[in-house]
């Protein structure tokens, strides 16, 4: 699948700002968030990407949401593992650049969401869906291993996160998280989003041609 030409324009003039093994970083970050977290579960209050708090000089926060782990229990293990195969794929596809730039997309992104409709941020979870829909657009039939032993298709993955978020937000979640979600998927998005507007245009010209 053709990523859009500005993003390899993009990576001609600063592709020097690429982050390697930007995934092991993640990684460790959730892993360093679990574990003070486990310790002083009161701490991760601190960590929350709440713009109020960013405003009266809290900036840390800007950064340390991304570290909040998305379990508390033993469970963490086997996600980090999948986590390591999410993000090997994606730089094995792209690049490092490319995996950069759609980790920073959807940073500012949900910093831009959170801020725009205040609405607090406590969890890597808005991020980390916008990774499997990658995965599951550019190869729909990648399996990953879950629990170690399960092997489950990566767009089965993406379409359990889409509904679970789908339900989360009908359900639980008011109009400004949702919008909120919206500006954190703009990486996918701008990555994706013309490849799906040339299909549309040229099934519905095919369409036409038919009638």
């Amino acid at each position: 699948m053709l990523l859009p030409e500005w993003i390899s324009k993009l990576e001609k003039k600063i592709g020097w700002l690429q982050v390697p093994q930007l995934g092991f970083i993640l990684i460790c970050m959730q892993v360093i968030g679990f574990i003070i977290v486990l310790k002083k579960p009161v701490v991760a209050e601190l960590l929350f990407l709440d713009p109020s708090a960013v405003l009266k000089g809290e900036i840390w926060r800007l950064f340390t949401f991304i570290a909040i782990p998305l379990t508390n229990d033993f469970l963490m293990l086997f996600l980090w593992w999948f986590l390591y195969y999410i993000f090997k794929f994606l730089r094995v596809s792209w690049g490092d650049f490319k995996l950069t730039l759609y980790f920073i997309l959807g940073w500012l992104g949900t910093i831009i969401g959170s801020f725009v409709f205040n609405v607090p941020v406590d969890s890597f979870m808005l991020m980390l869906s916008t990774y499997f829909f990658a995965i599951a657009t550019l190869n729909p039939e990648y399996e990953v291993l879950f629990f170690f032993i399960l092997r489950i298709k990566m767009k089965w993955i993406a379409l359990f996160s889409a509904i679970v978020l789908f339900l989360q937000q009908a359900f639980f979640g008011a109009w400004q998280m949702t919008l909120c979600l919206l500006f954190a998927c703009v990486n996918y998005i701008l990555f994706f989003g013309p490849h799906f507007y040339r299909f549309l245009r040229s099934e519905m010209k095919r369409r036409r041609e038919n009638i």
